[in-house]
């Protein structure tokens, strides 16, 4: 049975429900969600890869980036997806290009920001004290009818959407070849 892995890092709970939401939004297909933090999946086991991690201080969180670079070695013909989750939207394409490793990205069918939280909510007294610095620099508004309206991040539905079909489209094509081979 073809399946899909959904592989993530994240610390405050965000990727997890992104992850969660793509999954969700891959019913009816055999789909394993991971922690990187529980261990890496067995990638010969998948015939689709969504990898993903939270964009923290401006990195990745180590567990996602030794994953990604082990993919980016060994991933063989694997096709995969890349997600990041950060709360800085204007960023995304700096933190893509700088955090993600070469090779995973050049192949990736898909690179997509699923958004991000500056939620200071139980957070530790140092992550507060940045996410409060970080949130004040936020500048990106709208104002509409003298109305300022500050935009703040959040999870970005569409583009899980959006990795969720292009998965669907690449497990199809890899199930099709399966039945070429086959056929001969």
């Amino acid at each position: 049975m073809a399946t899909i892995t959904i592989a993530y890092a994240g610390r405050n709970g965000m990727t997890r429900e992104c992850a969660e939401r793509l999954a969700k939004e891959l019913n009816g297909i055999d789909v394993t969600v991971c922690n990187l933090a529980d261990g890496f999946p067995d990638l010969a086991k998948t015939d689709v890869l969504l990898a993903g991690s939270a964009v923290r201080h401006g990195r990745l969180l180590p567990e996602a980036k030794r994953f990604f670079d082990e993919v980016a070695r060994t991933g063989g013909d694997l096709p995969v997806g890349v997600f990041l989750c950060c709360g800085y939207a204007d960023r995304f394409m700096e933190y893509r290009d700088r955090l993600i490793p070469r090779d995973l990205r050049e192949r990736a069918f898909l690179t997509s920001n699923f958004g991000g939280t500056l939620n200071p909510a139980g957070k530790p007294f140092w992550d507060r004290m940045w996410l409060f610095f970080a949130r004040s620099g936020i500048v990106e508004s709208e104002i509409e009818d003298g109305e300022y309206t500050p935009v703040l991040p959040g999870m970005i539905p569409e583009n899980i959407g959006q990795m969720a079909s292009f998965a669907r489209r690449q497990l199809a094509g890899k199930r099709i070849a399966e039945m070429n081979n086959n056929a001969q």
